[in-house]
């Protein structure tokens, strides 16, 4: 393992790995692809995908590898999209509550109840190559399309309806307001459907969505990307927080003495202030899909960078709409 390693970084310049099932590795082994990989660059990524033969993110954040978090995965979007939703549902997830909707922002520390001992460790995500992609857990969980119904019209299926759009906002939101790296698989900026393709073998699920397509080498897994022009305004959304996220630090370099979260009447609606960086940043985000929350804002000028409708880094909005948002503090 190491000897390939060492191969690919000397020789193509690699300068980081993402094991799959990486828990099959033994600590020892583990132990030593750091130290030895470190020799090649002191900043080398490791990634683990911490399950496989068990199930251990702190075991690998406690030897400084990184881990995906499917702790925040599952407690933002859910696991199941028909029977077990998460927050943007304005359900909890497993035994997820409040709590944990702070320490995913905090970057799910071990100190708060988390896997990760430091945030940089948590690889946050809410969609990966396995299993449904964010949009199509949305579109199901909603209630919108059938996951067991072939789909008759991909042109009006891809199209996100209102409430389609406002959750794979509001998830997007969630996501790049925690600490930790941000990882998101390509096409869930435009909410790319899976959908299985109809091909030369029989294949009496061609046209159902694709729970998960690891094993089709086909149009399946392919990115359409006139659908990302179909859904321009999430793709707009998506860059507009990545600007937002590359601009104040706060939102990426924050620690836990910097966060002061609001006492709310409502579980499911989460308000935090981050004071870090030199700059003061709030993040109100609301997963009651029932209720409307007002908010009093501390003392001060404060500018509206993201919102249920848009998200931008230069241009700031005077009007505060529902769902999320996030504010920076001028004075």
């Amino acid at each position: 393992i190491i000897d390939s390693l060492i191969y690919w970084m000397k020789e193509y310049h690699i300068d980081g790995f993402r094991f799959d099932l990486a828990h099959i590795i033994d600590w020892e082994t583990c132990e030593h692809i750091r130290d030895e990989l470190r020799k090649v660059n002191p900043a080398v990524i490791l990634i683990a995908e911490p399950w496989g033969g068990g199930y251990d993110p702190g075991g690998f954040s406690n030897r400084d590898w990184a881990a995906w978090n499917d702790k925040i995965r599952n407690g933002i979007k859910g696991w199941d999209p028909e029977h077990d939703r998460g927050f943007i549902f304005g359900e909890w997830q497993g035994e997820n509550s409040v709590r944990s909707l702070q320490n995913f922002a905090l970057g799910t520390l071990q100190q708060n109840g988390g896997p990760f001992a430091k945030s940089a460790h948590a690889v946050n995500y809410l969609e990966s190559h396995d299993n449904h992609t964010l949009g199509d857990f949305i579109r199901i969980g909603l209630g919108e399309v059938d996951p067991h119904k072939p789909i008759e019209d991909m042109e009006s299926h891809i199209r996100l309806t209102t409430k389609q759009l406002r959750l794979n906002k509001l998830a997007a939101l969630a996501l790049f307001c925690a600490q930790g790296p941000v990882m998101f698989h390509e096409g869930q900026e435009y909410a790319r459907s899976k959908v299985i393709a109809p091909t030369d073998a029989p294949d009496v699920a061609a046209g159902v969505i694709d729970h998960n397509s690891y094993e089709k080498d086909d149009e399946t897994n392919w990115l359409n990307f006139h659908h990302a022009e179909a859904n321009r305004e999430l793709v707009e959304y998506y860059r507009g927080l990545i600007a937002l996220r590359k601009a104040h630090r706060a939102l990426r370099y924050a620690g836990p003495e910097h966060f002061h979260f609001a006492k709310t009447s409502d579980p499911l609606f989460m308000a935090y202030l981050i004071d870090a960086e030199g700059e003061s940043i709030l993040v109100a985000l609301n997963g009651n899909t029932q209720e409307v929350h007002d908010l009093d804002l501390p003392d001060g000028e404060w500018e509206l960078y993201a919102d249920a409708q848009s998200a931008s880094a230069e241009k700031p909005s005077a009007v505060l709409t529902v769902s999320g948002c996030l504010l920076i503090k001028r004075s």
